[in-house]
């Protein structure tokens, strides 16, 4: 069995450069490639935005439904357009969606993926301190393979 890098990242984050260094970084490793989707929302809090687009239609506001609804990710092609850059950069990789946060997700999806060799942190997930130094922590204990975090350089002022 192939063993795979496990890119992690939000799902409205900044694909780009960060998508291509994690696909070199599984060329040169000769490693598979296994994207993890997470939200910066937790489930309880989708549902209540998800309820209030419901009750947006049936009041006939259909306009602000659709975009309550877009703005929860519930419908968004993201995993298909990432599985097409993949592949047109010679790698395939699965793309997979997860419902809680980052930490959560990730515990979850190692538990049940024991194909994961190394996992890469996408600048989005650790900027802003959304993973604390103490869950990051607790993340690399629990996980048992090597954790690589992403920076962006800072853009250099002329």
């Amino acid at each position: 069995m192939k063993r795979n890098l496990l890119f992690v990242s939000y799902r409205d984050g900044d694909f780009g450069q960060d998508l291509s260094y994690a696909l070199d970084l599984a060329k040169m490793t000769e490693k598979g490639m296994a994207i993890l989707l997470v939200n910066k929302k937790r489930l309880a809090d989708k549902f209540e935005d998800m309820m209030t687009a419901v009750t947006f239609a049936e009041a006939g506001e259909q306009d602000t439904a659709i975009e309550l609804m877009n703005a929860t990710g519930v419908e968004d092609g993201l995993t298909g357009m990432l599985e097409k850059k993949c592949r047109e950069s010679g790698m395939a990789a699965s793309v997979y969606s997860a419902l809680n946060d980052a930490v959560s997700s990730l515990r979850v999806f190692l538990k049940q993926n024991n194909s994961i060799d190394m996992i890469l942190l996408s600048p989005s997930i650790t900027e802003n301190g959304d993973i604390s130094s103490k869950e990051l922590k607790r993340l690399l204990r629990t996980a048992s393979r090597p954790i690589v975090t992403m920076t962006r350089q800072a853009a250099a002022v002329a």
